[in-house]
């Protein structure tokens, strides 16, 4: 209990109490004689029958509540407990659905507490790791809770009204999901992790980065010096740990990566001395594409220090990452420390990140606790959708009044986002010396091959063509193959990742002077090219292809220029790819100007956020606040459930694409996996085990597209389109991926 009360020092008394005592008597529940035979029946490999009796988490809330009643005076600290829980094994629904108790419900814990053995209750509750007046006031007392229960439920029914007429703010929430998270993370870790917890490593020091550097970026260059200045001058803030809310706003190349994390390291140095709490570095980032990048980065930071750096010194967390190693322990346990980000440095990716800080699910909630006290690292945050940008600005800055948590924001140019930050950066100072690359406007619509038709290719530069749908972007590297004789590199998501991985390298090795690509290659993929072409969009997305276009100071003045794509019908294919504010904003601003030096267009760039955040729409922030402060996870309405960082595509489907021998070999330990499942050579928990094992290599081939004009067979065992070796010519363009035979449509 100890470990999880040292996270938050900012936190009042009663709160800390509340959480005691909920993590410890979240599972008094199975003390009744129910469950115990539950269990027994269990062990005998007797399948049990259906029996709400045996359930414990009810009766857990409702003994929490009435012991919390003698300990703390906020009845919302009450409530909290008992609906956190009561959900323990499942996910929370809206507050005034949790508090609606019938009739049967009494019944049934008047049942369950009457199979309770007092005497066998209280040894149990003795043995709890909490100071002595805490542990007097949780003592069972079996008829004394059997005559209160009745007054009990009433009370809780009463502060359903409360919760009606949404009384509750947004601090009171991030209250609620931190008491849920510790009771929900020290369960999981109880049950599968608890002998293995890794001790925390309170020294990384920030000299890890300084060594690395010296290493590795030994080049005396014009952008290593601009990376060099910017670096020390961050490094050499004083730091006032009351501010929690930074930000670094540096240009495009000038290292913000190293930056921020060896600031992160010293803000962390600084804390642990300060406060004798050991913070987290959560490192979250918009994209997949760019987390690998980033995390081999940091990870050969950290060899500077550590031999050992994966696990819990260093986690990579998404839905398609790899459990983390853990040093010898077995897989079960080391997906428990995973999942809980049991970690020094967590890097993960913001869908992740906000839907852990505003969460309706079991699995996210869990990680919420992590977030007290952390240093979170928020990289190319301009990327975030701006219709929660207000959302997001409050959370963040209520999480860091609460919790303690401090966030750094970093990107070329902030948005609107969070006002009250400390910036770290002299941006003025590098823009000054900045002369890479001149914008060019060239707004008249215009077919791919009417724009081809006005380029005349140079030989001595190279080139990047970046459309804004698949279908365009096909199209054009194909003309592009008519009108130059040599190889043409294709990107985009209908490529598969194993694919995608190997031409990213080849272009960082300069194997390829043309390459035609989706916004895939925006934010933070670090390649560079003469000449970049980029079919018009928002003005935050042409920045990010701005960066990259002579990213590296290397050879003169890059051009970037900016066109307008149509189909043949004259369709833009901005249409249904880009929010219609945000593109009408745009043009507005760019009307009348044919070029910019990189220092106005990054001016122009701060305009158009100023317009952006005084002209958005609140409406999909307010509605998530609203749910966020009443408490409704789920319902009819707009709740919490609705919250998804980014959209859903219903049109796309996942294909596995069999593309080579070792395609093949993965897909095939996946359907044997199901083979031996169907055999009960494996139970279900193990067979799970297994496909966690498969997925970072089986997901390297598998493409999210759409399937509507050319649909593969479907493998009714695993759920999945396949497109198999012998299918692979009707399915799959080894240079273009999945073929698509419909019309234009939306994706990177």
């Amino acid at each position: 209990m100890n470990f999880y009360m040292e996270e938050v020092p900012l936190l009042d008394n009663e709160t800390k109490t509340t959480i005691a005592v909920s993590t410890a008597l979240h599972d008094f529940g199975k003390c009744t004689s129910y469950f115990q035979d539950y269990m027994k029946t269990l062990m005998e490999g007797i399948k049990p029958k259906t029996d709400r009796l045996k359930e414990h988490a009810f009766l857990s809330g409702v003994y929490t509540f009435y012991a919390l009643k003698d300990l703390v005076n906020d009845p919302y600290l009450y409530l909290f407990s008992f609906i956190a829980c009561k959900r323990h094994h499942t996910n929370p629904y809206s507050f005034t659905e949790e508090t609606s108790i019938i009739d049967e419900d009494l019944d049934l814990l008047q049942k369950q507490i009457e199979s309770i053995d007092e005497g066998k209750a209280n040894i149990f509750l003795s043995n709890l790791n909490l100071p002595k007046p805490v542990r007097d006031a949780i003592y069972f007392k079996k008829r004394e809770f059997m005559d209160n229960l009745h007054d009990i439920l009433k009370e809780i029914k009463r502060l359903k009204r409360n919760v009606k007429k949404c009384k509750t703010e947004i601090k009171d929430f991030v209250k609620f999901q931190y008491i849920f998270s510790l009771i929900l993370d020290s369960d999981k870790t109880e049950a599968g992790a608890k002998p293995f917890k890794p001790e925390r490593v309170e020294k990384i020091p920030p000299k890890a980065v300084v060594s690395f550097k010296e290493k590795n970026l030994k080049e005396d260059s014009p952008i290593n010096r601009l990376r060099e200045e910017a670096f020390r001058e961050v490094l050499g803030r004083e730091i006032d740990t009351s501010k929690r809310l930074y930000s670094i706003t540096l240009p495009t190349g000038t290292g913000k990566t190293l930056t921020g994390f060896a600031f992160a390291l010293k803000l962390r140095e600084a804390i642990t001395k300060e406060r004798g709490t050991v913070p987290r570095i959560i490192y979250s980032l918009p994209f997949l594409s760019i987390i690998d990048q980033n995390a081999e980065v940091l990870e050969e930071v950290l060899k500077e220090e550590f031999k050992e750096v994966s696990g819990r010194l260093l986690l990579k967390h998404h839905h398609l990452s790899q459990v983390g190693d853990f040093g010898e322990f077995e897989f079960s346990v080391s997906r428990v420390l995973t999942e809980g980000w049991n970690s020094e440095v967590v890097i993960t990716t913001f869908v992740q990140f906000f839907e852990t800080l505003i969460s309706c699910r079991n699995s996210a909630s869990r990680r919420f606790n992590k977030l007290a006290n952390s240093i979170v690292i928020l990289d190319e945050v301009q990327s975030l959708p701006t219709k929660y940008w207000y959302l997001l600005r409050e959370m963040i800055k209520e999480v860091s009044q609460s919790l303690g948590t401090f966030f750094i924001l970093m990107t070329a140019t902030q948005p609107y986002l969070v006002e009250e930050c400390v910036e770290l950066a002299s941006k003025e100072r590098y823009l000054k010396d900045l002369d890479r690359i001149t914008a060019h406007f060239d707004l008249e619509e215009k077919t791919i091959d009417e724009f081809l038709d006005g380029i005349e290719f140079r030989k001595d530069k190279t080139y990047l063509f970046i459309a804004n749908t698949i279908a365009s972007s096909k199209e054009l590297y194909e003309k592009l193959k008519e009108r130059l004789e040599e190889d043409i590199c294709y990107l985009s998501t209908s490529v598969v990742p194993y694919e995608r991985k190997e031409r990213i390298g080849r272009i960082k090795r300069g194997h390829y002077r043309v390459v035609v690509s989706t916004q895939l290659v925006e934010a933070g993929v670090d390649i560079d090219f003469d000449i970049v072409y980029r079919d018009f969009a928002p003005l935050d997305s042409l920045n990010q292809s701005a960066g990259r276009c002579n990213r590296n100071m290397a050879r003169g003045r890059g051009e970037f220029r900016i066109v307008r794509l149509v189909d043949e019908k004259g369709q833009p294919f901005t249409k249904g790819v880009y929010d219609a504010v945000l593109l009408r904003i745009t043009q507005t601003l760019l009307e009348g100007i044919d070029s910019l030096s990189e220092r106005d267009f990054t001016y122009l760039i701060e305009d158009y956020f100023k317009k952006v955040w005084e002209g958005m729409s609140r409406d999909k922030s307010e509605e998530i606040l609203e749910a966020v402060k009443c408490f409704r996870f789920t319902g009819q309405d707009v709740s919490i459930r609705n919250f998804r960082l980014i959209d859903d595509q219903p049109y796309k489907r996942d294909v596995f694409i069999q593309l080579n021998k070792e395609a093949v070999e993965v897909w095939e330990r996946a359907k044997a996996v199901l083979k031996d499942l169907r055999a009960k050579k494996l139970n279900v928990f193990q067979a799970k085990e297994e496909f966690e094992k498969l997925k970072p290599d089986f997901y390297k081939f598998v493409v999210s597209v759409n399937v509507r004009d050319n649909q593969p067979l479907l493998d009714s065992d695993l759920n999945m389109f396949l497109v198999n070796t012998e299918e692979l010519e009707r399915y799959y363009n080894p240079e273009t991926g999945f073929i698509s035979t419909g019309g234009s449509f939306i994706g990177l």
